[in-house]
């Protein structure tokens, strides 16, 4: 009994031989094509990364590094009388909600947020280089499907973690 495969014109019946044929065929197209894949994949990875980074940055980088120096320092120095102003400005954000707080939770919240944000730059570096390691040697589709499942699993949850 002959296997069939659907093409535009219709099923078509493969006999044994025509089948081993076609599949040869098929792996080969496969083959040919999956090194594009990969590399889109990897490009992907690289582009995805950096457009997370940007949007949660929005620009600000030198201002959250700055709001992280002035609390690292205004911690070290045993939270002293005269507040930085990246310290300040996280009181006066509170106080415009109608929230009071201290010069020294001011400066651990920022602190706080900053480690949460180090430790999210960490996690994206170390899943971006693994990932498009992975993706370079995967030998095969399915490794290559498997890998991008992950990083997109990975992304949802990073994205979860700095909301």
């Amino acid at each position: 009994m002959p296997n069939y495969h659907a093409t535009s014109e219709g099923n078509i019946p493969f006999t044994a031989a025509e089948e081993i044929e076609w599949q040869a065929a098929q792996d080969a197209y496969n083959a040919a094509k999956f090194p594009n894949a990969k590399a889109a994949f990897i490009l992907a990875v690289k582009s995805e990364a950096g457009a997370l980074t940007a949007q949660v940055l929005q620009g600000l980088g030198s201002e959250y590094e700055l709001a992280e120096a002035e609390a690292t320092a205004y911690k070290a120095a045993g939270y002293p009388a005269t507040v930085p102003l990246s310290v300040q400005s996280e009181i006066n954000s509170k106080a415009a909600k109608g929230v009071t707080i201290t010069a020294t939770v001011a400066c651990d919240t920022i602190l706080s947020a900053a480690t949460g944000w180090r430790g999210a730059q960490a996690s994206l570096r170390d899943k971006r280089l693994t990932t498009t390691s992975a993706a370079e040697v995967a030998v095969d589709a399915p490794a290559l499907d498997t890998l991008k499942a992950s990083w997109a699993a990975f992304l949802v949850e990073l994205k979860t973690q700095l909301v």
